[in-house]
Parts: C-alpha cells; structure tokens; sequence
C-alpha cells in the first residue's frame, strides 16, 4: 500500500488495533500448531492434525441427510427465512388470519423450500460430479 499524506493519519489510528488482533490471532494460531492442530476458515477448531492430509470430507448437507439436522443449522435457516417481509398471494389472501399469523405461515413456507432447495442442490451437485467424473474432456465453464 502506498501510503501518502491522506492515508498516513488513517493507518496511524487504525494500527493499534489492527496489531493486536494480529497479534492475537498470531499466537492462537502458535497455540494450535503448536498442539498439532490447525486453523481453517473462519477460525474455527476443526480437530484435525496438521500433519495429516485432509481427510475425505463431505459436505453439510449430505451429513445433514445421513445424521438428520442439527438445532444450531435449524435455527440459521429460520432467522434466514424470517428475512423476506412479503407474502404469497396465496397466504395474502387468507381473510381470517391477522397480519402475525400470515407472515409466520410465509417464514415457515420459506424455511421449507430452504431446506428442500438445500437437499436437492446437495443430490444435483453429486449428479454433477459423477458426470464430469465419467467425462474428464467435458468442463463445465
């Protein structure tokens, strides 16, 4: 980064902070090195030596479809389908339900479709990997 007369105050307010939280994860990072284990994304401890190659992973969801679906996740997909404020016009039109109940019918709908949407997402990726495994001259891009 070039640093002129215009970015020199901000990198100077900034660079205390900045240095202790590298700082900081600095040495979790020492830490778990140094007890053979190793950061990945978002920072989490995942368990896994450092020393050993990856091992074969699968994704969430097909553990998700294998184990059933943990309460942590459960609770994620509800808060993302409380982020639409509209209404089906199906649900809409429902004369006898209050303004509360309708859009409690709308979250659970979209909490539904994000769960099958996430499934069938899940079946159609190892579909999609089974062919370009059959057909190794094929790319998808």
């Amino acid at each position: 980064m070039k640093l002129d007369r215009r970015k020199f105050l901000g990198v100077a307010a900034a660079s205390p902070l900045a240095a202790k939280e590298i700082a900081t994860r600095a040495m979790e990072e020492a830490q778990m090195q140094a007890a053979g284990m190793s950061l990945h994304s978002d920072a989490l401890y995942t368990g896994i030596p450092a020393s050993d190659p990856m091992p074969n992973m699968r994704s969430l969801w097909e553990a998700i479809s294998e184990l059933g679906m943990p309460e942590w996740k459960r609770e994620d997909l509800r808060e993302d389908a409380r982020r639409n404020r509209t209404l089906d016009p199906d649900i809409a039109a429902m004369r006898s339900l209050s303004l509360g109940a309708k859009m409690r019918c709308q979250w659970r709908r979209n909490y539904e479709v994000l769960v099958e949407s996430a499934l069938r997402q899940n079946k159609m990726e190892k579909v999609k990997r089974s062919f370009f495994k059959e057909h190794p001259d094929v790319e998808e891009y």
